[in-house]
């Protein structure tokens, strides 16, 4: 009664909040990508493995096929298994070697050690 004197309308609730379709397109386009075979279930064999990337908690590898242009995500647990070379091959072209030529600030606590140790008996 108050509502109608202050000029308010009378609002009904919706059937579905106003996201609601968003959502139902976001679950249905998941399901879609789920439905579709990846490249091991199609019969493809890897070339490479473009990145990796932890999707909800597990780690999974963006991989292009051999005569196919669109890469896929794979669990990396399957790719471990089924080209475990190829794996290798990508974290071995991701890791970062360090030397005592190329960087200075490592490795010389050895060689300043060894000539403190040099440098003690030539004052004596």
């Amino acid at each position: 009664m108050k509502d109608s004197k202050m000029g308010l309308k009378n609002t009904r609730k919706r059937p579905y909040p106003v996201f609601a379709k968003k959502s139902i397109k976001v679950k249905r386009k998941k399901e879609h990508r789920q439905e579709r075979p990846t490249g091991f279930d199609r019969g493809l064999q890897p070339s490479k493995i473009l990145g990796a990337s932890d999707i909800s908690g597990k780690l999974m590898f963006l991989m292009k096929w051999h005569g196919c242009d669109q890469p896929d995500v794979v669990p990396a647990a399957v790719a471990n298994v089924r080209c475990p070379q190829l794996v290798i091959k990508f974290y071995v072209e991701r890791l970062s070697w360090y030397s005592d030529q190329t960087d200075e600030g490592i490795g010389d606590s050895e060689s300043d050690q060894s000539s403190e140790g040099s440098g003690d008996s030539e004052s004596e």
